[in-house]
């Protein structure tokens, strides 16, 4: 039987409930097919999950691979906040960026540096032009070549961590992440893909203090967010 060009569009969506419903489109109260479709359909979902799941796991181990910690217990606020902000809608915007964390001994208030890296650095890092069949993608992540863009370097310099307190050293983490995206053009943008429009628009209106408190509790960080706030100002 040849197969209707809407087969595998049966989806199982889960409700914020926990409750399960299943969509289905008006023609299917008369198809044959059903049942097939909609295993089919929680198939390919799986499979989209599980790889979805391997280039996350991916990108969170090239980071820690690549960025310097020097403690366990930042170490491991580090993973948290990876783990749980890959899960998040900022999940998306973070595939287009190197996020990279550098602990430092000296004492100082922590901060984040975003560094464009052009197709022309790329040459001068390689020594030659990058036109072979494999560079750099934007993630910053060997692939195969498909356009001569560039990438952009985020660097988090964590030069103070509160110990004892896992909360306040995780929403310190997710606090510099947020206000380095949401303090330059570039990373506005990439945030406002990931808004309805209307929070997009009232997103443009904030100060950045405001911005970046919304961003934390919009994605979970509620509690981490209160916890350092009590550490600065005790």
């Amino acid at each position: 039987m040849e197969r209707k060009a809407c087969f595998g569009s049966i989806q199982e969506i889960s409700r914020p409930d926990g409750f399960t419903t299943v969509q289905t489109r008006p023609e299917c109260r008369n198809c044959v097919e059903m049942m097939e479709c909609l295993r089919y359909g929680k198939k390919a979902a799986e499979e989209k999950n599980e790889r979805d799941e391997l280039k996350k796991q991916d990108m969170i181990a090239q980071i820690l691979d690549l960025s310097q910690i020097l403690t366990n217990e930042v170490g491991s606020c580090v993973l948290e906040f990876l783990n749980r902000i890959y899960q998040s809608p900022l999940g998306v915007i973070l595939f287009r960026n190197l996020l990279l964390f550098f602990e430092l001994l000296q004492k100082g208030s922590s901060l984040s540096l975003t560094v464009p890296v052009t197709p022309s650095i790329l040459d001068l890092i390689q020594g030659e032009e990058v036109n072979t069949e494999q560079s750099l993608d934007r993630t910053g992540t060997l692939g195969e070549q498909k356009s001569r863009e560039g990438f952009t370097l985020r660097i988090i310099l964590i030069q103070r961590h509160f110990p004892n307190n896992r909360k306040a050293n995780t929403g310190l983490i997710a606090r510099e992440v947020i206000r380095m995206f949401s303090s330059d053009k570039d990373g506005m943008n990439q945030i406002c893909q990931v808004l309805t429009r209307s929070e997009g628009k009232l997103f443009r209106t904030m100060s950045p203090d405001s911005r970046v408190k919304w961003l934390m509790q919009k994605w979970g960080f509620q509690d981490e967010l209160k916890a350092v706030e009590r550490e600065m100002t005790e």
